[in-house]
């Protein structure tokens, strides 16, 4: 009787340290930190690459590990580095090619980088081919609604039908907000944010036109351009046209909640085969 005590006892610790062993290996699993991939810019004269801290320090605020993206070469290279992080920002800087979604450059269109463009192209597609979370922030709104088939306003105080009236290039610090956007309800922003009625900065003279065929229309400013956007539930993208990185950076809780959710929808990796997105070319 007394060997069969012990030959239980035994099994009773043997499964006790397996346990234990197990908790180890999945704690130390779930505290892994998802990477997260922030696109740079590109400067040919100074060959450099460069993005602003405030996009660095929001990632790390939300709990992700910030992983800044050079210049990629060709859609090989994109797949290569898209694969090796857990979710992608399109960070924002200069306007987008016209080309790239069928016009003729406007007298107002600013600096361009087609070099650029192609690039960012190449990693959100890898990025949508991979099943990879998506933020994009300023020109990465414009940039992902042109690679989905939508098309641009180049210069909003030339183009836009109707005369703004709310200032989209503010000339105050990044930290303040400059006008309101009303948030749609039913959508993945409302979900994160809980508020219709948000207060946003503003550095842009671009926005969307018609958007593109399977993402809708989030977000509008007062005078009704087009703030936000967003592919759920077919494209796992959220794209905004402010910039929330300065109020995540400065320590803003609501706004570390929308990095946050991409670390979240980082874990949701699912590969679509055949996404309805352009390869970078001139139309």
């Amino acid at each position: 009787m007394f060997f069969i005590f012990a030959l239980s006892k035994k099994q009773s610790m043997n499964k006790y340290f397996f346990s234990l062993l197990l908790t180890f290996i999945c704690t130390g699993v779930l505290a892994q930190k998802p990477l997260i991939g922030i696109s740079t810019g590109y400067s040919a004269s100074e060959n450099t690459a460069s993005v602003r801290y405030t996009y660095v320090d929001a990632v790390i605020k939300a709990g992700g590990i910030p992983v800044l993206l050079p210049l990629v070469r060709d859609s090989l290279a994109a797949v290569e580095v898209i694969e090796r992080v857990d979710a992608l920002i399109l960070s924002g800087g200069e306007d987008v090619y016209p080309f790239l979604y069928g016009e003729e450059p406007a007298g107002a269109l600013g600096g361009v980088n087609y070099v650029r463009d192609r690039s960012d192209m190449w990693l959100l597609h890898s990025a949508v081919n991979l099943g990879k979370a998506v933020l994009g922030i300023c020109r990465g709104e414009q940039l992902i609604n042109v690679t989905f088939g939508g098309t641009l306003y180049q210069d909003i105080p030339s183009q836009y039908p109707n005369r703004p009236t709310v200032q989209h290039g503010q000339r105050s610090s990044g930290t303040l907000p400059i006008h309101h956007v009303n948030v749609v309800k039913e959508s993945h922003l409302y979900e994160i944010m809980q508020q219709e009625l948000l207060a946003v900065n503003s550095f842009h003279h671009q926005a969307v036109k018609d958007v593109a065929p399977d993402f809708k229309i989030v977000a509008t400013a007062p005078d009704g351009v087009v703030e936000a956007i967003e592919g759920f539930p077919k494209y796992n993208i959220l794209a905004v046209q402010w910039h929330p990185e300065y109020f995540a950076q400065q320590g803003d809780k609501q706004w570390i909640n929308l990095f946050e959710d991409l670390v979240q929808r980082a874990a949701n990796t699912v590969a679509i085969k055949k996404p309805n997105i352009k390869q970078p070319k001139i139309r």
